[in-house]
């Protein structure tokens, strides 16, 4: 691959080949495209074929070859068809690939693209990755990728991993991915599959699932020392919940947004108390739609949620983005805000402000401005405030979006505390990883109806049903299967196979 870029002294970049100091934005914008973390700040028109076309026609080319274009880049990342929708009735994902079709649009010789697959299902970040490569290949287009999802470096032919602002290791993808322990270290989450043979005392480390198959059946993994009925308990045991009763439902719910068609229809799905349960699906599938239903921001055209008829009752929603809720000048001032209304005596919003700011340990930085904090400690400032109005159900609307490891398990151990304190907590999410971890229910959709609903160890060896929704199990899972058993967590298989974890 040619140099396309280069840096010299902090001070001077180069640019395929134009000193990027000596001329205009303008001059770069038809080379260099990017897709920010927050695509949404990309978006600017209400069709989305005008979307994709907005960048083309401010260069001044013919309609003919504006509508190839429109045509050509939607059918690159899956929206064909969807031409003339308004993108706000779009899912979280397919608004992230329409932004990059917009960027395409504009035939950049370098693509930036920074954390692409935040919003986006396995599958379809498969079939974009593959795209990607095809573009890079047949279009002589260069592409750089941002962040921290690993899956990325399987199509790169160089990583470069940085710290601090200083560049720490430079190296070919297949050695990189390998270094477990320095990967760890910087706070990532290196490949499943070398981690666990890391995990497992292994010299060799495999990469694929297929090397990691014949190496394990070579070691005799594939006859466990543990029973194969000696399921774990945790997470996705078998069994019903702890409680019967249903806490929060919708029934025979029917809902489109307007001037699109219906996104659920005749739908019911009804939650316990204290279930953790996990909401899975393709780009697309209603998810965030049944999330707003249950917290009542969208009403239905048809059908009721229903919940019981005490006042007290309450449902905590956290947004998938959490500046969206944000919006006091201190972190303790946006907890207190919501206990105020409640019409609490001062001691009493006291008490719950601290209580709330404690349990997600950002008691410190009460004093703080909220969008002075990382992201990881906005959505659990978010989480603060919907604790303090004692919530019985907790709703996470992608609570891992744009976190890195440590602070994606942060979160994810708070919703597990949550949920043994005694709340229902329910989240939608697209990591597999996550919801074979900490859910023990894990409910599956596809085009707005339920597909598997069920315990999360059930639910993840539906292998059929799950490629028809468009999800793949979490290596481990697959792994465990191709040898003759089924676990769900790296814990879990170290266990069964007799290593550490």
């Amino acid at each position: 691959m040619r140099e396309v870029w280069r840096m010299w002294n902090y001070s001077t970049m180069v640019v395929l080949t134009v000193l990027t100091a000596t001329c205009r934005p303008r001059q770069l914008a038809g080379r260099v495209g990017i897709l920010l973390q927050d695509f949404e700040a990309q978006l600017v028109s209400t069709r989305v074929d005008q979307e994709v076309a907005f960048g083309p026609e401010n260069l001044g080319l013919p309609r003919e070859e504006l509508r190839r274009r429109v045509a050509e880049f939607l059918a690159h990342v899956g929206l064909d068809g969807l031409d003339d929708r308004d993108p706000a009735t779009l899912s979280g994902g397919q608004r992230q690939l329409l932004a990059l079709a917009a960027v395409l649009s504009l035939a950049p010789k370098l693509l930036v693209l920074d954390e692409p697959t935040t919003d986006l299902d396995p599958v379809r970040v498969e079939e974009l990755l593959a795209t990607l490569d095809r573009l890079s290949r047949t279009r002589d287009l260069t592409l750089v990728f941002l962040g921290e999802d690993l899956r990325l470096a399987r199509f790169c032919s160089r990583i470069v991993l940085l710290a601090r602002g200083k560049i720490l290791a430079d190296g070919p993808a297949e050695v990189i991915l390998r270094e477990v322990e320095r990967l760890r270290g910087l706070g990532l989450n290196p490949p499943e599959l070398p981690a666990l043979f890391h995990d497992l005392g292994q010299a060799t480390l495999p990469l694929t699932l297929a090397e990691a198959v014949d190496q394990a059946r070579g070691l005799g993994w594939d006859q466990p020392i543990i029973a194969a009925g000696d399921q774990a308990s945790e997470p996705g045991g078998r069994g019903r919940p702890p409680h019967e009763g249903e806490i929060l439902a919708l029934r025979r719910v029917s809902f489109a947004y307007p001037d699109a068609p219906l996104v659920v229809q005749d739908f019911s799905l009804a939650f316990r108390e204290r279930e953790l349960t996990a909401i899975l699906g393709p780009n697309g599938s209603g998810k965030t739609t049944v999330l707003k239903l249950l917290r009542g921001l969208l009403t239905p055209q048809a059908g009721e949620v229903w919940q019981p008829p005490d006042e007290k009752f309450r449902v905590g929603y956290v947004f998938q983005n959490p500046d969206y809720q944000l919006f006091a000048e201190e972190v303790w001032e946006e907890v207190a805000f919501g206990v105020r209304l409640l019409g609490l005596s001062p001691p009493e919003v006291e008490r719950r402000v601290t209580t709330a700011l404690t349990r997600v340990h950002l008691l410190d930085l009460a004093r703080d401005d909220p969008f002075s904090l990382t992201k990881g400690q906005r959505q659990r400032l978010a989480v603060a405030g919907v604790l303090a109005l004692a919530p019985q159900v907790i709703i996470l609307d992608e609570p891992t979006t744009g976190l890195d490891h440590r602070e994606q398990q942060d979160l994810l151990g708070l919703a597990r505390e949550l949920h043994a304190q005694g709340h229902t907590v329910i989240m939608v999410t697209h990591s597999m990883w996550a919801a074979a971890t900490y859910a023990r229910r894990l409910v599956v959709l596809l085009e707005g109806k339920v597909l598997l609903d069920g315990p999360a160890r059930e639910v993840m060896a539906e292998r059929e049903l799950l490629a028809r929704a468009r999800l793949v199990p979490p290596a481990v899972v697959q792994l465990s299967r191709g040898l003759g058993f089924m676990a769900l967590t790296p814990a879990e298989f170290c266990q069964r196979v007799g290593g550490r974890a």
